[in-house]
């Protein structure tokens, strides 16, 4: 893997790598010619832009476009310190980590590059290829954040800056208080990394973290804006031209131009900088003062007779930035020796001549304020009903962007001006009606009643509020504003109308609080009762759903938090609503979902559930179907020899359940969408995470009364995932994914909206069940371990290569004899366990991709799903090479370092790794172990999954394995997976040791050798290619 960092010298960015992974090269010297010596862990070129091409296609690296740069880094003795740093970097602890100069080769990065690079950051497209960013690029990537908020605020003025050619027209930043403390802030956390770079190798650079930050901003800031104005195709003065008509064009041209240097006299052009120094001079002044200059509307007085017309007040008001709690009025401030004067005199000297220069920009913005000024000590004015909704309506927005602080109600600051009254709907049912008759198209009659700021307002007080004219009205004591029109249309609606219809899917949107409209109307909110109101009360708190006790029918026990869920599907499934089980692993979807189907049919239910999946666990919920609920009768819909069509459709009907892949879900939808089902289950749900993919819009296709989703995953941690499961369990309860992009993805994912984010988790939240093994209610119903089996399938690859192996021996094992066939044996077990694992061992060969393995495929999923929780694991191979392989992939996959204990590793190393992963925060969280060097006299009980990746076939030995991290010290409930491919060898001697029969304790007690005492077709049987084995 190769590191890629940003550095920045006068805000100029540059990009240079690091080796993130492999070995340590050897340390580099330093030549005749006295420079400092090559950074070591420099990639080179040529491999940095092979890496590069997949992340940044059209990016390139090359001879021309780098130049040698040094990078000042902290250094042990001879070598410098990675900034990936590598559990097995040896570090020299004899030598102090001091600062050296190290030479590398940069590349210089333009405004729009780097912007790129940051946007690749964003969205983690690196994830998966052999480049991992570094802090830098993230640090830069909240930089340039914090540039949109200034452009899209529009703070920002054109000036005049030296630059390299001479005077240069710039865009410069000209941020608010917030976006100045921002910009402090990026200042404080700027990683080292980001100024540790100069051209010369004399000195170590100097510059301070914030103005390294303000540079970057400006560079940003002008760039952005450049672009935005529609650059002005560089034209320069055609010849026979003596210029542009004025040097003030010419500085025009150069602010939309990519050349932005100022052509005119050489003597004209320094005489115009000052000239537009000068001009922006008072606002930069306003800008950049220690104070600020606020405004505080006071509502009329409330003991005031009614016969007179109120009067509303704006005081003027100074505070320091440095604490925004000391407001002083500024009606104080006219004596240089009053209290607060000298209060204010301590933040900065310059008060009298900001206030001066304040009050003349307000008073251009806002006339009332120019009228105060003509008295003597001005301290704010006065005015009636109209004039002070001149004020809010004409001045007020202006003088907040020209960088004033205003202070005004919360009745308008909240509430848009033209509000219009909102509505209360109250919903009608039938006595008698069940929840059963409650689904997302249902109708429902309403009535309705109009309100403001939550008090009801009968038409009669609608009436008087439109006789008074004003849009500011004192309603039950409390001054608020509603518009006139507003009024009027109200009054003319509820003449009009008094009562409606709405579908359930409105109703069920506006009890968990979803925005709306009637009429255009906003909705305050809804009144239901009957049994509607019980059904929406127990969505919004599911605890109260009533415990069902288990069907007759299955054969296991549920635990009591596995009957909750049972339950709650149950409820959902009634209701009409879909529902989303994303309970923590190994707390029992499996069972709660097969415990719902086994119900459905013991109550008369003969219509079959689909379940799709993926292909790695078709078996897996096979083989739970046969072991908890024996009377379903199971379809697997699968292989290249399924049923379809008309076939299909009749077989699926005498079926109870049809299992089938999200591959074949996409293939044979025509058909799938034509059958009857009584339920859609989707098991790893997240496969549907993105909207727009085929198996996505399968999964909507398939008509069905109940649909239910199963994931691991944190589901409402994923906001842009989130609309397409939602869309699939209750279609269009969150609009289309148009409406949902504006009101709730890009709101909370770009600009960080809590109140979007709140919004959102209330009306997804009745629909999702998500249970923790940490919760104190799950936690004392599981017991200490739980072993599970992970059946997996073997790809058309090993599925070739099992094949080729058993017509090979087939002969051989009938005509051998003695050792000669024992050792046959053992080999051929050796090679069909190495297929099963992955072509790539028993091929000997370096490509370990996931994809050409079943077993490794799954392993994957699995440790996606654990990584995202923060939880760790272990995992066990009997195999080296198996674990060589699984830790090069997995770095790959997850860039970040996997530790790996085999035979051959150092007592020393051993031990510090353990430690590491024992003790340290930013530890690895994957642990690969052979199961000989790692099964005994290790102590990894922060772990609290264990894998058995391939089996060894004395359980004695698995099990010392598994202590591992089942020890004194554990403190969560540990999972143990044991992968099991199905239709190969691996399957039946799992059965074997699982039925403890005696001739499996007779065979198995003496390992693999054991089997070589089975006779010519027991051991054909045993190794023999199921046709359940395949995949898609």
């Amino acid at each position: 893997m190769i590191c890629l960092h940003v550095s920045l010298l006068d805000g100029a960015p540059y990009l240079w790598s690091e080796l993130a992974g492999g070995e340590a090269p050897k340390v580099g010297t330093t030549d005749l010619s006295g420079d400092p010596p090559w950074y070591p862990y420099d990639p080179g070129g040529a491999c940095l832009q092979k890496a590069i091409k997949p992340v940044l296609p059209g990016f390139r690296v090359n001879k021309q476009n780098t130049l040698p740069v040094t990078l000042w880094l902290p250094s042990r003795g001879s070598r410098p310190v990675r900034s990936f740093l590598r559990y097995d970097d040896e570090v020299d602890r004899r030598y102090k980590i001091r600062i050296k100069p190290w030479r590398t080769m940069a590349r210089p990065l333009d405004t729009e590059e780097l912007i790129w690079l940051c946007s690749i950051a964003e969205a983690q497209n690196g994830r998966g290829e052999k480049i991992v960013l570094g802090s830098s690029v993230t640090w830069i990537g909240a930089v340039w954040t914090c540039v949109l908020d200034i452009v899209v605020g529009e703070n920002f003025l054109p000036g005049v800056a030296e630059g390299e050619k001479g005077q240069e027209a710039r865009w410069i930043p000209m941020p608010d208080n917030e976006q100045e403390a921002k910009i402090r802030k990026l200042g404080d956390s700027m990683p080292g990394i980001c100024r540790c770079l100069t051209l010369a190798g004399e000195k170590p650079p100097r510059y301070s973290p914030l103005e390294t930050a303000k540079n970057l901003v400006a560079r940003m800031t002008d760039h952005l804006v450049r672009e935005s104005a529609g650059n002005a195709k560089d034209r320069k003065p055609e010849e026979g031209e003596k210029g542009f008509p004025s040097i003030h064009d010419a500085w025009i041209h150069a602010l939309t131009s990519q050349d932005p240097v100022i052509e005119g006299p050489a003597a004209a052009v320094p005489e115009f900088k000052n000239q537009v120094d000068q001009w922006q001079r008072k606002l930069v002044l306003v800008r950049r003062s220690p104070f600020q200059f606020c405004l505080r509307l006071h509502e009329p007085d409330t003991e005031a007779p009614k016969e007179k017309e109120p009067l509303w007040k704006v005081e003027y008001l100074v505070r320091p930035k440095a604490d925004p709690t000391l407001q002083v009025p500024l009606s104080r401030l006219w004596d240089p020796e009053s209290p607060g004067s000298r209060e204010l005199q301590k933040y900065g000297p310059d008060v009298r001549e900001y206030l001066y220069t304040v009050l003349g920009q307000a008073a251009r913005i806002c006339p009332p304020i120019a009228e105060s000024l003509e008295s003597k000590d001005p301290g704010g004015f006065h005015a009636d009903n109209e004039g002070i909704l001149d004020f809010l309506n004409e001045s007020a927005e202006k003088l907040a962007q020209a960088g004033f602080t205003l202070m005004l109600p919360s009745w308008w600051v909240n509430k848009a001006p033209g509000q219009k009254p909102r509505v209360k709907v109250k919903v009608k049912t039938t006595p008698g009606e069940s929840p059963g008759g409650f689904s997302l198209d249902s109708l429902f009659q309403f009535n309705y009643r109009f309100c403001y700021e939550g008090e009801e307002l009968s038409l009669e007080e609608l009436e008087e509020l439109a006789r008074l004219k004003s849009p500011l009205v004192r309603l039950r004591g409390q001054w608020t504003y509603i518009s006139e029109e507003g009024i009027k249309a109200a009054i003319d609606f509820l003449r009009r109308q008094k009562e409606g219809a709405l579908s359930g899917r409105e109703v069920l949107k506006m009890s968990l609080g979803e925005e709306g409209e009637i009429g255009g109307f906003p909705i305050e909110g809804i009144e239901t009762d009957g049994w509607l109101k019980k059904v929406l009360d127990k969505l919004k708190r599911g605890e109260k759903i009533e415990v069902k006790n288990p069907p007759e029918g299955l054969n296991g026990e549920l635990r009591p938090y596995q009957r909750r869920g049972y339950s709650w599907l149950d409820f959902m499934q009634k209701t009409g609503l879909g529902a989303c089980l994303a309970d923590d692993m190994g707390l029992g979807k499996t069972i709660q979902t097969l415990a719902l189907i086994q119900k459905k049919r013991e109550e008369g239910e003969e219509r079959p559930f689909l379940l799709i999946c993926p292909t790695s666990v078709v078996n897996n919920w096979k083989r739970e179907a046969e072991k908890f609920t024996p009377r379903l009768d199971v379809l697997v819909h699968h292989g290249s020899d399924r049923r379809k069509k008309e076939r299909f459709q009749k077989e699926a009907a005498r079926h109870a359940m049809v299992l089938s892949s999200y591959g074949l879900l996409t293939r044979d939808i025509d058909f799938l969408r034509e059958v009857s089902w009584a339920g859609i289950v989707l098991d790893e749900a997240q496969n549907i995470r993105n909207h727009e993919t085929k198996r996505a819009r399968a999964s909507r296709a398939v008509p069905a009364d109940c649909r239910i989703a199963l994931t691991g995953t944190p589901v409402e941690n994923h906001v842009g995932d989130l609309w397409s499961i939602m869309d699939f369990l209750n279609p269009g309860l969150l609009g289309n994914y148009s409406y949902f992009r504006a009101n709730f993805h890009r709101p909370i994912q770009v600009w960080k909206d809590q109140e979007a984010a709140s919004r959102l988790k209330k009306i997804t939240a009745p629909f999702i069940l998500r249970r923790l093994k940490t919760d104190r209610s799950v936690i004392t119903d599981l017991p200490e371990k739980i072993e599970t089996r992970e059946y997996c399938n073997l790809t058309r690859e090993q599925v070739s290569l099992y094949k080729a192996v058993l017509d090979e021996v087939e002969e051989k094992i009938e005509s051998s004899e003695g050792m000669e066939r024992k050792g046959l044996i053992l080999s051929t077990l050796t090679r069909l366990k190495q297929i099963c694992n992955h072509p790539a061992q028993y091929a000997k060969e370096e490509n370990s991709v996931p994809e050409r393995s079943g077993k490794q495929s799954r392993l994957f999923e699995m440790l996606h799903e654990i990584r995202e929780r923060g939880e760790r694991s272990l995992v066990f191979t009997q195999y080296a090479e198996m674990g060589r392989m699984l830790q090069q992939s997995l770095v790959e996959e997850f860039m970040e370092d996997v530790f790996y204990i085999c035979g051959s590793t150092p007592r020393k190393r051993r031990d510090e790794m353990v430690r590491l992963f024992q003790e340290d925060r930013d530890a690895p969280h994957i642990f690969i172990l052979s199961l000989k060097a790692g099964g005994t006299g290790l102590n990894l009980s922060r772990a609290n999954h264990v894998f058995h990746y391939d089996r060894w076939w004395n359980p004695a030995v698995e099990n010392q394995a598994t202590d591992r991290a089942f020890r004194i010290g554990q403190k969560k409930n540990v999972l143990v997976h044991k992968f099991v491919v199905v239709g190969t060898l691996e399957e039946r001697i799992d059965g074997m040791i699982e039925s403890k029969s005696e001739i499996a304790e007779q065979v198995l007690g003496k390992g693999e050798a054991g089997l070589t005492e089975l006779s010519n077709d027991e051991i054909k049987n045993l190794i023999k290619l199921g046709k359940e084995a395949a995949g898609d």
